[in-house]
């Protein structure tokens, strides 16, 4: 953990879990009510329904950006350790 790909790897990997966990957080808070004979809701369809749930929340656009930063910062890292 000397080298600066290290700390970048880890807080990647710090990133993306967070993002994880917040959509995670996301699709338990949401409502999943819907018709008898209607499918499942799949994981877009239950942060769509917490969206229009709570309109003025921004734990999405955080869980994004949180996920996103993440796996950059992960291929930046990998990318760096094997140069």
């Amino acid at each position: 953990m000397k080298t600066l790909a290290d700390w970048i790897v880890v807080a990647g990997f710090l990133l993306a879990a967070f993002g994880l966990a917040l959509r995670i957080f996301i699709m338990m808070r949401s409502s999943d009510s819907q018709p008898v004979n209607a499918f499942p809701k799949n994981s877009a369809g239950l942060v769509r329904t917490y969206s229009t749930a709570f309109p003025k929340s921004r734990l999405p656009l955080v869980m994004r950006i949180s996920l996103y930063a993440g796996i950059v910062l992960l291929i930046a890292g990998v990318l760096l350790e094997f140069r």
